[in-house]
């Protein structure tokens, strides 16, 4: 998986960046639908297992990601950016990332302990603790869009 994600990167450094300093957004994102027929692989596999906190993160991680690529993809897709729009708009899909994250992570613990009959699959200190965490990935995220956005969309504003 880290192979395919250093992959991407080089394809974004190597195919993004224009001559003018400009950022082009691809029109469809590489491996976007193997990725997300892995991960709907995950949730059907996921639903069966036992409540798992680190379980719960990933999908909530991980279906975050596929849904901002989707979106990024259709807005996106194909257009132009100056390198400061750019890091604009990576900052922003960083912050939308990391608050999506805590966000769908609650939701699919609630759908989690909802389809389970035994009782409850995540202890009050587990969801608070994910309650908490949100502001934390909200910031991380969007420092890391922020960074991305330099490397990617380095050049003349």
């Amino acid at each position: 998986m880290s192979s395919a994600l250093f992959g991407l990167t080089g394809f974004w450094m190597r195919n993004w960046l224009t001559s003018e300093g400009c950022v082009n957004f691809p029109a469809k994102i590489p491996g976007l639908r193997g990725i997300t027929a892995v991960y709907a692989l995950f949730a059907f596999v996921w639903i069966a297992l036992e409540g798992a906190m680190t379980n719960a993160v990933g999908m909530g991680v991980g279906i975050t990601a596929v849904l901002l690529a989707y979106l990024a993809q259709y807005f996106l897709g194909g257009r132009e950016f100056p390198a400061r729009r750019w890091w604009g708009i990576t900052a922003v899909g960083g912050l939308l990332f990391g608050l999506g994250s805590g966000l769908l992570t609650l939701l699919f613990m609630a759908v989690k302990t909802g389809l389970h009959a035994h009782g409850p699959e995540f202890t009050p200190q587990e969801i608070t603790w994910v309650i908490n965490q949100i502001p934390l990935w909200s910031v991380v995220g969007l420092l890391a869009g922020l960074g991305l956005g330099l490397l990617t969309g380095k050049g003349r504003n």
